[in-house]
C-alpha cells in the first residue's frame, strides 16, 4: 500500500509541479526516493536562480501536505524532500530560501542537519 501511496504522491507532484518531471525522467520510475529528491533540487534550483515565487509555491504545497501526510508520505518528505532542500544551493538561494522555509519543513530540516543549510565548498 504504502508503494502504491508514494507513486500517487509523486504524480500529484508531477501534475501540480511539472518543471519537475525532466529532472525525474532521469531516473526509472521505480526509485521513489530519488524522485522525490528532485523534487527538492528543482526547489533549490529555483531559489538559485530567484524564482522565488514558484520555489515558495514548492514549500507551501510541501508544509501543507505535511500535515496531512500518511505514515510514508510523511518519511518521504523528511527524508527525501526536506534533508535534501538547498544540496548544492548557492550562497544567494539558501539566503532567499531559507527564511521562506514553512516551519513545519525548517523543523524537519533542522533536526537532520543541526543546523541552517549553508553553501559547501
Amino acid at each position: 500500500m504504502a508503494k502504491s501511496e508514494i507513486r500517487q504522491f509523486l504524480k500529484e507532484i508531477c501534475t501540480k509541479f511539472p518543471n519537475v518531471v525532466p529532472l525525474m525522467e532521469k531516473h526509472e520510475k521505480c526509485e521513489h526516493p530519488f524522485l522525490m529528491e528532485e523534487f527538492a533540487n528543482l526547489t533549490t534550483i529555483l531559489f538559485n536562480q530567484g524564482n522565488l515565487e514558484e520555489a515558495l509555491e514548492q514549500l507551501q504545497y510541501m508544509s501543507e501536505k505535511l500535515e496531512s501526510a500518511s505514515k510514508a508520505e510523511f518519511e518521504y518528505i523528511d527524508v527525501y524532500f526536506t534533508e535534501h532542500l538547498f544540496w548544492k544551493g548557492t550562497q544567494e538561494g539558501i539566503e532567499y530560501g531559507w527564511p521562506m522555509v514553512p516551519d513545519n519543513l525548517k523543523k524537519l530540516y533542522l533536526d537532520f542537519h543541526g543546523k541552517a543549510p549553508r553553501v559547501v565548498v
